[in-house]
């Protein structure tokens, strides 16, 4: 069924390469940028240990002390600490939640995703199958496997300017394509669209909720919870765009006003001024540089020196139709990673604490995300 009003609302709501696949760890605070790996240190008589590995092990690894007799033995005993035997106690760390695969930077298993508890990563999540190592600033996960069926179902609602299709080709856009002719209200229009699949939605959905700190655990600790926050995130989704990416041509909307055309090229709205927001998700420049600065990749300003401040630029056209390039076969999309490192800042100064319970936390994602 399709949303009412979706660029309505998308109007008063407010990658160089992307990162590789995964979810910022946005570090103990709300927001903040993890910081980059520290130094290597040697345990006396072990491996040597980083300080920092893939989402947020910065600061982590302390000065090793001397190796007791027992280190090795799966043990962490009385006399022994992550500082003296990072084998047996763990590896040192300071960013709270931060997720690293071992052998990612840090001792333990291959299979195993460890997370900061403030003092040492400890096992959170047995994998089943080789978890999944990131480059600094993009936590580790296991693998994310098939997405929520409930998800996929919400999402599954058939774009409603799919009523008269066509296979086609867009130059600039690599694969299949289709051109569509269809009514809305009194007005009949055309537009080539490039609409993700539900399931390739649901994936990417998965992957950008870990960026929400408080709401990683739940998805163990409280799977239906970690569901109903993960609608959310598709319910805001699907009342931006309904799952459309128009590459070229008309989507009409009723406002409130009566049903306007509103013309598009690669995702964003032409003729449009300050908010130009880009498809799916709508999402606005300023939130994608910010991510992008937080996230360590480039400054904001040398973001917006590149998509442009405001209109229809060349290069925030451009960059909205690479980012759907890049995500089309992977299971990430860094504009859905971008909304979510947002909405982490406010759900993070609500519930970053841990005083939260799990309903809370999906309430605060829904406030986040604007529903």
């Amino acid at each position: 069924m399709r949303p009412l009003c979706p660029l309505l609302l998308c109007l008063v709501m407010s990658s160089c390469g992307p990162p590789e696949p995964g979810a910022y760890d946005a570090g103990a605070s709300a927001g903040g940028a993890e910081l980059p790996n520290g130094g290597g240190t040697a345990i006396a008589g072990g491996s040597a240990t980083a300080g920092g590995s893939a989402g947020g092990h910065a600061g982590g690894a302390t000065a090793g002390g001397a190796q007791t007799p027992t280190c090795g033995d799966g043990v962490c005993s009385a006399t022994e600490t992550c500082t003296t035997c990072a084998r047996d106690c763990g590896t040192c760390c300071t960013a709270v939640g931060g997720l690293s695969c071992g052998g990612n930077g840090i001792e333990g298993n291959a299979d195993t995703l460890y997370r900061c508890d403030g003092t040492r990563y400890v096992a959170s999540q047995q994998c089943g199958a080789a978890c999944v190592q990131r480059p600094s600033g993009v936590p580790d996960r296991c693998p994310l496997g098939a997405p929520p069926a409930s998800l996929v179902t919400k999402l599954s609602p058939k774009p409603y300017v799919e009523q008269s299709c066509t296979a086609t080709t867009f130059a600039g856009w690599p694969y299949a394509a289709k051109k569509c002719t269809y009514s809305s209200g009194p007005l009949t229009t055309s537009v080539t669209v490039a609409d993700p699949e539900p399931a390739a939605v649901a994936k990417w959905i998965v992957d950008a909720a870990a960026f929400i700190k408080p709401l990683r655990p739940l998805q163990t600790s409280a799977p239906a919870q970690w569901e109903q926050a993960l609608g959310y995130i598709a319910l805001h989704m699907l009342y931006q765009s309904s799952r459309i990416f128009p590459l070229e041509g008309g989507i009409i909307e009723d406002m409130g006003t009566g049903y306007v055309n509103y013309p598009f090229s690669k995702g964003v709205t032409q003729g449009c001024s300050s908010g130009c927001y880009c498809r799916i998700n709508s999402l606005h420049r300023t939130t994608y540089c910010e991510y992008r600065s937080g996230i360590g990749v480039e400054t904001q300003t040398a973001c917006l020196n590149r998509v442009g401040s405001s209109g229809l630029t060349t290069g925030w056209g451009n960059q909205c139709l690479q980012s759907h390039i890049d995500a089309w076969t992977r299971d990430w999309n860094e504009h859905f990673r971008a909304h979510a490192w947002k909405a982490n800042q406010s759900v993070s100064a609500a519930c970053g604490s841990g005083t939260c319970s799990a309903q809370q936390v999906v309430d605060a994602v829904k406030s986040a995300y604007g529903l």
